[in-house]
């Protein structure tokens, strides 16, 4: 069990690093805080290209780095 709390604390970090990347790589909404409200023409669902790869990649990170927050504090430090 020692050597998975260090290899899930390594995972951690390396997404700790990589996902303030990918949400600053983001593009910016134009909208602002009002199309949160109304029909912005385009669902983050229906995007196209990098933008919506971009997108999907940063909802799996954020997961996957919600998850080994979640396995830290359940696998034993020693």
């Amino acid at each position: 069990m020692y050597i998975l709390f260090w290899v899930v604390l390594t995972l951690f970090v390396m997404v700790s690093l990589l996902l303030p990347w990918l949400i600053l790589l983001q593009e910016p909404k134009r909208g602002g805080l009002g199309d949160a409200f109304g029909a912005s023409g385009q669902d983050f669902a229906g995007m196209r290209g990098t933008a919506g790869g971009l997108h999907r990649l940063t909802i799996w990170v954020g997961t996957a780095w919600g998850l080994l927050a979640l396995a830290l504090a359940v696998v034993p430090r020693a």
